[in-house]
């Protein structure tokens, strides 16, 4: 590896060291989970995308698309088509919402929550293996933090 150069931080009040910086961290380890779920969940036949809609519809219940937008972190125009993707495997449901004809629900179907069961079962591994070697303590503390970094952006 190259000799390890510093740049200037942008307060400007000591020098910048990504081994130093968490988001370098949080980026680094978001890219290697979102590999290895990839490859998990290829061996189901799906994908990152369902495995978020399916999840996100078996922890609410129904949920309007602009809802299962917001939770799943997808642009609400793509949400759309995996939705409607989802709907021609017969994943899930849609619905015009009875009290708002505008919103357009989704509903698990049993089919859907058969592959959500095969998914988290799946998954489980990968998620054992990102929290080895830490303590439940460990791991409560971390997701405070990352919690508490996800508020100070989403409050401004």
């Amino acid at each position: 590896m190259p000799e390890k150069k510093v740049a200037p931080s942008s307060d400007g009040a000591h020098e910048f060291s990504q081994e130093e910086f968490p988001f370098y961290w949080l980026a680094h380890a978001h890219a290697i989970y979102v590999v290895e779920m990839e490859r998990v969940l290829k061996k189901l036949g799906t994908d990152m995308p369902t495995r978020r809609v399916l999840l996100m519809l078996r922890l609410h219940g129904t949920a309007s698309v602009s809802d299962l937008s917001r939770h799943t972190i997808i642009k609400m125009s793509t949400l759309t088509r995996i939705v409607q993707r989802m709907r021609d495997e017969g994943l899930v449901e849609t619905r015009t919402n009875p009290e708002d004809a505008r919103v357009t629900d989704v509903l698990i179907t049993a089919r859907g929550e058969e592959l959500a069961a095969r998914i988290e079962q799946a998954t489980q591994k990968v998620f054992a293996r990102g929290y080895e070697g830490m303590s439940a303590a460990e791991r409560k503390s971390l997701m405070q933090s990352l919690q508490k970094i996800f508020h100070n952006f989403a409050d401004n």
